[in-house]
């Protein structure tokens, strides 16, 4: 299944995930309830956790791996 990434460096990517985060490259997204539409696509969309990107210290709190 493919995802949409809002927020954070991954903003506007299609990335294929599911379950209750995704990771895109060192940053973890969370799912949310809301469906977008992507090319007659809807795609379940994830948003950025600011706290869990390696810019951000990402790691240094257990929840963000």
């Amino acid at each position: 299944m493919d995802v949409l990434l809002r927020g954070g460096p991954g903003d506007g990517q299609v990335v294929p995930g599911g379950g209750e985060t995704v990771r895109w490259r060192a940053c973890l997204y969370e799912i949310t309830a809301e469906l977008a539409d992507r090319r007659g696509r809807d795609l379940r969309v994830y948003r950025h956790r600011a706290d869990c990107c390696e810019p951000y210290g990402r790691g240094s709190e257990d929840r963000c791996e």
